[in-house]
């Protein structure tokens, strides 16, 4: 099911007696109460499961990865449910097959892998199955790009072989697992590949490394051009993504790279990428609440120096500062690295919010001792 009509059905199934498709509320014949199993944002996938002595029809699954451009493709759903279109179906073609990086608002699913179909998709078929000529179902209906709002010929379903194995991991423990490795890869298209001096486009470019990931222990470095994965040939940023993602939670891994023309192996044992998005959403919240003196900060490492093309040395990098806040009128600048504050060292972001919480308080100007380029420079900032 598609989470955003997870959303709009709140609890809650119907379906139309004889004919087993599910509608929204507005129009229940009979009433269903339905148990999210589990949910994954990642594919924008969920699965409920509802409890009843009835005979459910059901429709068969297909093979996605059995279709081809030009094979007919049915969608069914409910456009415009208020004007009571239930039960619509419309009928177009496969127009292409493993789109991704589409971009469909703020929540856009990380792994994309969409069948592109003709057929039209209108607000309200997002979740309805979409069925080849022998019933059988291909995808799930979800997005469509559309300048107008309306159907314009260019909708996305997610391919039924990715929605059964996510259901069935779903239903096997509530929850998906995934391999991470801590690289942002990019696409290399033939004018990335000629500056890189590399003699085709394939691959994917490493274009940064996150701090003590998989990938930084195991000597990955921004630059790096992965070619093969565990003796498979990598093609693009999306497919090394579902390869990493697939293999899996402690998987020990072997990556062939090119770094400055030449070609080396790489070993690694990824980590679990549920735990990373934890972590990086509890990082996130902190950072948007422990803000002081209207600054954020990051710790300064040898990796961000190095990117940044800026001497290393311990202490925190100011990432963010808020517009009219302490900070900004005392003259502190997004980049400046923080060496001491009230005269104490501050080597990482846990010493910078040990010296905020102790100073908190603190009505007098506070000094600050940063390194900006090659200069250090005192500042006193003034709290509200």
């Amino acid at each position: 099911m598609d989470l955003e009509i997870l959303e709009d059905l709140a609890g809650f199934i119907d379906r139309r007696l004889g004919d087993g498709w599910i509608y929204h509320p507005k129009l229940m014949v009979k009433e269903f109460k339905a148990e999210v199993v589990g949910a994954d944002t990642e594919t924008d996938l969920a699965l409920l499961k509802i409890d009843t002595d009835e005979n459910m029809p059901y429709l068969e699954l297909g093979d996605s990865d059995s279709i081809l451009v030009g094979d007919w493709a049915i969608a069914v759903g409910n456009p415009f449910p208020q004007l009571g279109l239930d039960r619509t179906v419309t009928v177009g073609v496969v127009s292409a097959l493993g789109r991704s990086g589409l971009m469909f608002g703020s929540d856009n699913p990380v792994y994309q892998n969409y069948i592109q179909t003709d057929a039209s998709i209108n607000r309200g078929n997002s979740g309805g199955p979409l069925v080849n000529i022998y019933g059988q179902v291909i995808g799930i209906n979800s997005a469509i790009v559309s300048t107008s709002g309306g159907n314009i010929g260019i909708g996305f379903a997610i391919p039924i072989n990715l929605a059964k194995k996510v259901a069935d991991e779903l239903k096997e423990s509530g929850v998906i697992s995934r391999g991470w490795l801590g690289i942002l890869p990019g696409n290399i298209d033939n004018n990335m590949a000629e500056a890189l001096d590399l003699s085709s486009p394939e691959g994917v470019l490493v274009e940064s490394v996150e701090p003590d990931s998989p990938a930084q222990e195991g000597g990955l470095k921004v630059g790096d051009v992965i070619i093969e994965f565990n003796d498979k040939k990598v093609t693009n940023a999306q497919q090394f993504r579902f390869l990493v993602a697939d293999a899996g939670p402690g998987a020990k891994i072997s990556l062939k790279v090119i770094r400055d023309g030449r070609t080396k192996t790489l070993d690694f044992k990824l980590g679990d990428r549920s735990e990373f998005l934890e972590i990086a959403s509890s990082s996130k919240k902190e950072k948007s609440e422990t803000k002081w003196l209207g600054l954020s900060v990051s710790t300064f490492n040898r990796q961000l120096a190095e990117k940044l093309g800026i001497d290393y040395e311990p202490s925190v990098i100011i990432e963010n500062i808020e517009p009219g806040s302490p900070a900004d009128d005392a003259g502190l600048s997004v980049r400046d690295l923080i060496i001491e504050i009230d005269r104490k060292p501050v080597k990482t972001k846990g010493d910078f919010l040990k010296i905020a919480d102790k100073l908190k308080d603190r009505e007098k100007p506070i000094l600050f001792l940063i390194k900006r380029g090659k200069n250090t420079l005192f500042k006193a900032v003034k709290p509200e």
